[in-house]
């Protein structure tokens, strides 16, 4: 396997584990046992770690090395916020229909991760769509949870599946109802 294919690699299984939420808040990640977990060296996960800082779904301190993000209540608040409100410039701006496809993964996480995916897709701006990427990153170890805390999801996923004039206001409704349950959400996640 060439560096760049061992990076890549590494970096979309060390992206999707956190994803998962498979690290708990705070948890060190080492990159000598991530190399041997991932059957890798430590070089290419030295650079993914570093990638993943860049994208926000890693800290990095001096003297503390790497860990995952612990997330305050107002951060969470503000990630939904920020969430919310690139969704509604992707609607405002759409110049693509909204295409709903069957999901490879029928969680709802993986359900809501591409929902939220093709509706940023109506945008014709390709900075918004990154930065719902982005964010909708950061938030998914959280969708594991909600359905836990937020009961029931099923009916919200559908009003946010059809491009109508009452589609602002179930993004807002949805993101609402999870800035409310901030305390909780961060509670649970942080039992794992």
């Amino acid at each position: 396997m060439s560096p760049l294919q061992a990076m890549e690699r590494s970096y979309a299984t060390l992206k999707r584990m956190l994803r998962e939420g498979r690290y708990a808040p705070g948890a060190r990640l080492e990159a000598n046992r991530l190399a041997e977990e991932l059957g890798v060296s430590m070089t290419p996960v030295r650079d993914v770690l570093q990638r993943l800082v860049g994208e926000h779904l890693v800290e990095a301190s001096a003297g503390e090395g790497f860990h995952v993000p612990r997330l305050s209540e107002a951060g969470l608040r503000d990630l939904y916020e920020w969430h919310s409100a690139l969704v509604l410039m992707a609607v405002r701006t759409a110049r693509n229909p909204l295409v709903i496809d069957e999901p490879d993964d029928e969680t709802i996480a993986g359900r809501t991760a591409l929902l939220f995916e093709r509706i940023g897709e109506m945008a014709p701006n390709r900075e918004i769509r990154l930065a719902i990427s982005s964010v909708g990153d950061r938030l998914h170890p959280f969708r594991f949870i909600e359905s836990e805390v937020l009961e029931p999801i099923i009916g919200e996923l559908d009003e946010l599946s059809v491009f109508d004039s009452a589609l602002p206001q179930a993004i807002r409704r949805y993101h609402l109802r999870r800035m409310k349950a901030v305390a909780e959400l961060i509670r649970r996640r942080e039992a794992i």
